[in-house]
């Protein structure tokens, strides 16, 4: 399992910098946090992901864990446990209202 040792979250931007136990850091785009039989989960989009790679969105599971009394966020290892949750952010991603751009006036 790997574990992030060191997170870092700028509310504003909304990224989340993670440090692995390797001292690595990764940025990602805090998407939502949920609860999910008793663990709260998070749905993170990589920071060099690109949208125009692909048509389905990709985003990565991490659970929160308690180690020594800090809070990290862990890998989630079972595929049965990471299928689940991932279901679980799709369906709440779909029950989002569609957010339009809004549209450039001139002037």
């Amino acid at each position: 399992m790997s574990e992030s040792n060191g997170a870092f979250l700028d509310e504003e931007e909304g990224i989340i910098e993670l440090e692995d136990e390797e001292g690595n850091v990764t940025r990602f785009e805090f998407v939502d946090q949920a609860e999910f039989n008793g663990t709260i989960y998070y749905a993170l989009i990589p920071d060099d992901y690109d949208e125009n790679d692909d048509d389905t969105a990709q985003f990565v599971v991490l659970k929160q864990q308690e180690a020594n009394g800090d809070i990290m966020l862990a890998t989630v290892d079972d595929d049965d446990e990471y299928n689940a949750v991932g279901e679980m952010f799709l369906k709440r991603f779909s029950e989002l209202p569609d957010l339009e751009e809004p549209e450039e006036t001139d002037g």
